[in-house]
């Protein structure tokens, strides 16, 4: 009876393991949705700490941050709604709304300028702008599963046309891995942040006695490129580059 009782306990516990994170999942779905609601009342304050609330406890959804960029927008805090329009883009790449929007935020800035720095293998994997990370994940989980498909085909059937698609899977599989690899690095250590301040100097070391480079002003976005104390050193497309504050940038 005593082993009986201690099975019973142990499978309540697993139990609780396996569906607590349904639960959570469960609760922040429900926070989104009164979010939604308060969003469609024009309560926008209540609408992003909600919204914000449910990214800190893991939710991960473009839908979710393009939400909360409407709403800042919506509060005219546009350093913000660019922001989360961004983080909206890279899970959400083909997206045409959520471009859209950031196009027409961005334009609303004084400097109407798109800073962010765009990787250079990125001309040669162009289409790795077109595919959020898990996309590519589930692309090179699907080529590597049909790859092995046809090894074992191949090793049943020697045809030159098994041969044949086995190196075309093979092609296929190393440059879903490249692709994939590319993308994570980038995801992974290529930071992007927004311009707070109405406006900011940009010095040419990580102190404020060093020469001033140039100006941005509120909601410009930037590359991240270095980190030092309390200083970033940012980068834009023309190859510009300098320190900024961290307190002045949003990322």
């Amino acid at each position: 009876m005593k082993t009986r009782g201690l099975y019973i306990k142990s499978f309540i516990v697993w139990m609780g393991i396996l569906l607590l994170p349904a639960t959570i999942l469960g609760q922040v779905s429900q926070k989104i949705s009164q979010a939604n609601q308060l969003y469609n009342q024009d309560r926008f304050s209540e609408a992003a700490e909600l919204y914000e609330q449910a990214i800190a406890e893991g939710m991960k959804n473009g839908h979710l941050h393009y939400n909360l960029g409407n709403t800042y927008f919506r509060m005219n805090k546009l350093p913000k709604a660019i922001l989360h329009y961004i983080k909206a883009q890279n899970l959400l790449p083909r997206n045409e709304d959520v471009e859209a929007n950031l196009e027409y935020a961005i334009r609303q800035t004084e400097d109407q300028l798109d800073g962010r720095n765009p990787h250079p293998l990125e001309t040669i994997l162009f289409w790795t702008r077109d595919l959020n990370l898990e996309e590519h994940k589930t692309g090179l989980f699907w080529i590597n599963f049909f790859f092995w498909i046809s090894v074992g085909i191949g090793l049943r059937y020697r045809t030159p046309a098994t041969q044949s698609a086995r190196n075309i899977f093979l092609a296929f599989l190393v440059l879903a891995a490249v692709s994939t690899g590319f993308r994570w690095h980038k995801d992974s250590h290529q930071s992007v942040g927004v311009i707070l301040p109405e406006q900011i100097d940009v010095y040419s070391d990580w102190n404020t006695s060093s020469v001033v480079l140039f100006q941005l002003h509120r909601g410009t976005p930037v590359s991240i490129s270095k980190e030092k104390g309390n200083w970033y050193e940012i980068e834009l497309l023309d190859a510009k580059k300098g320190w900024a504050l961290k307190s002045h940038i949003a990322g």
